[in-house]
């Protein structure tokens, strides 16, 4: 046994025995703290996938960015000018220059509208008439609704017809205009007085040829209030705006319309029998 007092003592450190008045060892190197501020590298294919990630998250970042930057550039480029930007995208440009065409490429487009036609209706013409016979006692008054329409035959536009200048103007002679058809509506009989006279006068056959005279005269009525109210100039009217469109479609505003001198006949509706 060995005293309190004994001097041949032995201290345990660390599963080390030491002597009275020797030092202790030094620590090994696996008791040494590691620094917080090591990172261990990434190995095996869950690294490798983690790096590839990140080198495609930083592409992607860096080319939403350009887009970004170019968007904004041409924003500004844009509000600079708004009006005439936004007309520009839909072709509306101030400087554009008319497209380049012949007298025959105007001419099939007219050609196409065919006969362009005015109409006008809702004219009342009331007609008298009395029998002139040997016993002229009978008479009828009768009423009609007429319609009248009056046009331009743009078919016979030929490439004489259509004039392009040097500086982009164009000139074009229309064809004459001309009524191109009357119409009379059933006939309403206002009055009708006739006496029956055997062997001398049939009602019947009277009256039927008083309608028929109200029915020429009423026709001869109707076309000359279709040229009292100048129908002929709206069938040019009509047919000049309708060309005028076509034409600026094409590139060109400068237009000038004549009339042919050369007169075309009226619809054989627009004459008595």
């Amino acid at each position: 046994m060995t005293s309190r007092d004994s001097k041949d003592k032995r201290v345990a450190v660390q599963g080390t025995v030491v002597q009275p008045g020797e030092s202790a060892p030094p620590p090994q190197a696996y008791d040494q703290p590691r620094s917080f501020l090591a990172i261990p590298r990434p190995t095996g294919c869950c690294g490798m996938c983690a790096l590839f990630a990140g080198l495609i998250l930083l592409v992607m970042t860096v080319v939403i960015g350009c887009m970004a930057v170019i968007m904004t550039l041409q924003f500004a480029d844009f509000m600079r000018d708004p009006l005439d930007n936004f007309l520009a995208i839909f072709g509306f440009e101030d400087d554009s220059t008319p497209v380049v065409v012949d007298s025959r490429t105007i001419v099939l487009g007219i050609q196409e509208m065919a006969v362009l036609q005015t109409a006008t209706g809702d004219i009342q013409v009331i007609k008298t008439v009395v029998d002139t016979g040997a016993a002229p006692d009978a008479e009828l008054e009768i009423s009609y609704i007429g319609s009248v329409t009056a046009g331009i035959d743009l078919s016979l536009v030929a490439e004489e017809n259509v004039l392009v200048l040097p500086d982009g103007s164009i000139t074009i002679t229309l064809p004459s205009a001309q009524l191109t058809g009357c119409y009379l509506g059933k006939p309403d009989i206002l009055t009708r007085r006739c006496t029956d006279i055997p062997v001398v006068q049939d009602c019947g056959k009277i009256i039927a040829r008083l309608q028929d005279d109200a029915y020429d005269r009423a026709i001869n009525d109707l076309r000359e209030t279709a040229y009292e109210i100048d129908l002929l100039s709206l069938a040019y009217q009509e047919a000049e705006t309708r060309i005028y469109d076509l034409v600026k479609s094409l590139g060109h505003e400068q237009i000038t319309f004549q009339r042919s001198l050369e007169p075309l006949p009226d619809s054989a509706t627009c004459f008595a029998d």
